[in-house]
Order: structure tokens, then C-alpha cells, then sequence
């Protein structure tokens, strides 16, 4: 009797093989999303840091503007 015999096999046909491979195929997926939500949580970060990169900029671009006009 070989290991394969011993399994009981799947009602849809395919065997346990597939089952193994849907779900290994299914946890891939799943380490996929894991990173691409990590990395969209950094580029978050990023683009907030930018943000407040941006409007230091403009305060100090309003503080001078407004220093030449006194002039």
C-alpha cells in the first residue's frame, strides 16, 4: 500500500496535492500583502514627513515675503 493509497482522497478529485498547493499558494499571497501594507504604512510616513517638509517651507517663504514688503 503506497502513502498516496493511505490518504483519503479529496470529493472534488484533484487529491490533497491541490488542497496543499491552494494553501501554499494562498499563504504567498497572504506574505505579499503583509509587505505591500508595510510598505504603503512607510510611504505614509513619507509622504507625511514631506507634507510638514512643505509647509515649513512656505511659513519661511511668507516670514521673508513679508520681510521685503516692510522693506
Amino acid at each position: 500500500m503506497s502513502a498516496a493509497e493511505g490518504r483519503p482522497r479529496c470529493r472534488w478529485g484533484g487529491g490533497g496535492e491541490a488542497v496543499l498547493r491552494a494553501r501554499a499558494e494562498a499563504a504567498g499571497y497572504r506574505r505579499l500583502l503583509r509587505t505591500r501594507a508595510a510598505e504603503v504604512e512607510a510611504l505614509r510616513g513619507a509622504v507625511g514627513a514631506l507634507h510638514r517638509q512643505l509647509e515649513g517651507l512656505r511659513d519661511r517663504r511668507s516670514g521673508e515675503l513679508a520681510k521685503y514688503q516692510v522693506r
